[in-house]
């Protein structure tokens, strides 16, 4: 299964997605990049070969996961298969010795004329020699004496983070909403799916503070799960939610569809039969500050749907989780 979601539900709330990719035929090794390679090229030794994980590439995982933020696969064998006994991808490691000693690999995979960065793990002790930037750039280096045109190294986010380190690369381009590539000299963070959840939710959470109806706010990271396989039964596609009542584990909560772009007062319940198909553990951020939702959650019934948010605070009103009079 392949599937590529346009938010993501982390640590600090939504963020958008944004892909980008090079194009080796018009990069150049900038002189900083050129001198930190030949560093690292004189004090270390490099292999690059098939994908083969084993202990001390493990070891190097454990060190790292503590940095990821959001869902984590529990081992880096995990990681590259997602569980499976084999994969149709054609993946490649780059190691990086000290002597004998690992203190860096990257993944990537290759295609007919592309590659795609995965994973780069570095050891802690060697952290004055940027590894991480080290061996992506090695990724370049032997895309481009294999001849491949395109160079994608995952994601950024659509608000300033952690992952904007791939940007001083080189010059990217970005898939755009309207699913062309273009310059990421062009990219507009207001038009991500990110920005428009999170301009839909602070609309709707002003508007339920003006009709003084409380609440409690949720993040759920399980809801791209919710698109991810023909379910007989709904399940929550909403990643920011606001919980109104909560009895014997049924929801009435309040959200916002990113896919069909509207507000929704849906009754919702845990599945934990479902619980799992999530075969990832999760950074300690997400379960720990109370904010995020970590179990499955079906979709009992759709009380109410419609693109306009005061509608939807109408309606509560109605229901009579407010008083008319308190409406703005």
């Amino acid at each position: 299964m392949l599937y590529k979601v346009d938010l993501l539900c982390i640590e600090s709330g939504i963020f958008g997605v944004v892909n980008i990719r090079m194009n080796l035929g018009r990069f150049s090794f900038k002189k900083s990049q050129r001198k930190r390679m030949s560093r690292c090229d004189r004090a270390f030794s490099v292999s690059i070969g098939t994908a083969k994980p084993d202990a001390e590439k493990e070891a190097l995982y454990s060190l790292h996961k503590d940095r990821f933020k959001g869902f984590i696969h529990p081992t880096l064998n995990e990681y590259l298969t997602s569980g499976f006994h084999q994969t149709v991808f054609d993946t490649r490691e780059i190691c990086v010795y000290d002597g004998d000693k690992l203190i860096a690999v990257s993944y990537f995979d290759i295609g007919e004329r592309s590659m795609a960065s995965l994973i780069g793990l570095q050891h802690p002790d060697y952290s004055q020699y940027g590894l991480g930037i080290y061996t992506m750039l090695k990724e370049i280096e032997f895309g481009r004496s294999a001849g491949f045109k395109w160079y994608y190294p995952g994601y950024v986010l659509d608000l300033p983070s952690d992952f904007d380190y791939k940007l001083s690369l080189g010059d990217f381009e970005y898939y755009t909403p309207t699913k062309r590539w273009g310059s990421f000299q062009r990219f507009d963070p207001q038009e991500t799916t990110g920005s428009r959840v999170r301009s839909a939710m602070s609309s709707l959470r002003d508007g339920l503070t003006s009709v003084g109806i409380d609440f409690k706010e949720r993040y759920y990271p399980y809801f791209s799960l919710g698109y991810m396989a023909p379910w007989q039964l709904e399940f929550l596609t909403a990643p920011h939610f606001f919980e109104l009542a909560e009895i014997e584990g049924r929801r009435l909560i309040v959200g916002y569809d990113p896919v069909k772009r509207d507000y929704r007062l849906m009754d919702v319940g845990m599945t934990e039969d479902f619980n799992h198909l999530v075969r990832m553990d999760h950074s300690a951020g997400l379960s720990s500050d109370g904010l995020h939702f970590m179990d499955m959650l079906q979709v009992r019934r759709v009380l109410h749907q419609t693109f306009d948010v005061q509608l939807l605070l109408q309606n509560l009103v109605a229901r009579g989780w407010s008083q008319p009079d308190d409406m703005a």
